[in-house]
């Protein structure tokens, strides 16, 4: 069943990574993989590509030694790297002699993840990651190693840097809550090193944007998914509605389902955490609520989780109001203490019995700590907003993608209310890829801005990595 479902009992050993390195073994598992498990357990029926002319080009100037090179993509649900590396390492080649573009050589990108990805993952994904030349940083904690090994990937090794600036999964597709500023930065260090070693390469990070078009005829699917959250909340079931219903009409009879499961999840949590009186049995109080009482109230709600999960671990408080504010770099902090309880850093053999019990009660103290955290990991992206924006009919229903984004997040969020995580999300329809490449920005240009005011120029770039995302947003809302 795994950690997600079952607490963690004991500390366990680390698990022994190799290092680093694309090997040809595994690229060849890689690609043989890739097209079955996109249609299999993405449910990927075809994949869109718009603007491949710019992805071959960077790929191609990169594998010339013209350019280094960062892919920056969307990580809105999970399971980009997946489909980026079958788009990279299978498609790619196939619409560059489509569109009469060389490649040098076969193109293969080394993905950047979380440290605790192998922690949680299977023996499978622990044997690939580093043998497919993945590379493991740290959110919260500064390792020279791995800093030293991204800077050394950047300047010289043979594939480009694939990374995620949202920083982790952010469940919204059509809009882009929050970026991160280490793909403007590592961009950065490359020029500086590049310049060091005297070499006239210059430095891109080509934006990518994800979206999935999910089959609206699974909309019963989202229907029965909606009843058994429902049931699970002891709401009563709607009444059936007339048939045949307009797809605006069903849509619309979603999103209602949708607002008042939102409203008794949510409800159950305030009671859960304390806050305030007990939540009416259908949610009433929430829903009733407008959007800014609402999102006041979920502050509260994440804030009284974090502070939990927090005071569990014997983390400090944030200082000041920019760290109270700061909701990820605290899920961070208290997923980077749990994780190194459950898998400690001191060799479990070399403990006496004691230490080795205590260490065994620090692990279970940590996932416990760490449900907290998985709450505001999916709830701090939740805006009350979401299902008003993407209208598509006269009925006002949003998108489709926003309802199935929506519905999947509520059955997310009700896992994690007692005990879940993201691995228990729903991947109930069969779903269409639209992946949008935006033209690259030259980061090399921006070095002696960099140079005069480094602050300014990180917070730029990042502006302008910023305004490419929500063109591309822009561009699929509106083709």
């Amino acid at each position: 069943m795994g950690l997600a479902k079952r607490p963690a009992r004991s500390a366990r050993p680390r698990p022994a990574l190799a290092e680093p390195a694309a090997r040809p073994a595994a690229l060849a598992l890689l690609r043989a993989l890739s097209p079955l498990y996109a249609r299999a357990a993405l449910r990927l029926d075809s994949l869109e590509l718009r603007h491949g002319e710019r992805l071959i080009r960077a790929f191609a100037g990169f594998q010339k030694g013209e350019s280094r090179l960062i892919l920056a993509f969307r990580h809105a649900y999970g399971d980009e790297p997946q489909l980026l590396s079958y788009l990279f390492d299978v498609l790619l080649p196939r619409e560059a002699r489509r569109l009469g573009l060389a490649l040098p050589r076969r193109p293969h990108a080394r993905f950047v993840h979380g440290y605790e990805v192998p922690l949680w993952s299977g023996e499978l994904v622990r044997w690939l990651l580093p043998r497919v030349g993945a590379l493991p940083v740290y959110h919260v904690r500064f390792d020279a190693a791995s800093v030293e090994r991204l800077r050394a990937a950047m300047l010289d090794a043979e594939g480009p840097l694939a990374l995620a600036p949202e920083g982790q999964i952010s469940y919204r597709s059509e809009t882009l809550p929050r970026i991160e500023k280490g793909a403007a930065r590592l961009a950065f260090w490359c020029a500086e090193d590049l310049a060091r070693s005297g070499r006239a390469q210059s430095v891109s990070i080509l934006p990518i944007s994800l979206h999935y078009r999910y089959d609206e005829s699974g909309i019963g699917e989202l229907e029965r998914l909606a009843g058994r959250l429902e049931g699970a909340c002891g709401l009563a079931a709607p009444p059936p509605a007339p048939r045949p219903a307009s797809p605006d009409g069903r849509r619309a009879a979603l999103k209602s389902r949708i607002l008042r499961i939102e409203a008794a999840l949510l409800g159950l949590a305030e009671s859960y955490y304390g806050l305030g009186r007990p939540a009416s049995p259908d949610g009433e109080d929430w829903e009733a609520a407008g959007r800014e009482e609402r999102d006041e109230r979920r502050g509260r709600l994440l804030e009284a989780a974090l502070s939990r999960g927090e005071a569990m671990l014997g983390l400090a408080p944030p200082a000041g109001p920019a760290e109270v504010a700061d909701r990820i770099g605290r899920v961070y902090r208290i997923r980077q203490e749990g994780w190194d309880r459950i898998y400690p850093t001191s060799p479990l053999g070399a403990m006496g019995e004691l230490e080795r019990a205590l260490a065994d009660r620090r692990a279970g103290e940590a996932w416990y700590a760490m449900r907290h955290m998985e709450l505001v990991d999916l709830g701090h992206y939740l805006d009350s907003g979401y299902l008003e924006g993407g209208a598509a009919g006269p009925a006002g229903a949003p998108s489709f993608g926003r309802l199935v984004e929506a519905a999947y997040s509520l059955a997310d969020l009700a896992s994690r209310l007692v005990g879940g995580d993201i691995s228990d999300r729903p991947n109930l329809l069969r779903k269409r890829a639209v992946v949008v490449v935006a033209p690259p920005l030259d980061m090399g240009a921006r070095y002696a801005d960099y140079k005069a005011n480094r602050k300014a120029a990180v917070d730029a770039a990042t502006g302008e990595l910023e305004k490419a995302y929500l063109a591309c947003i822009e561009e699929y809302l509106h083709e």
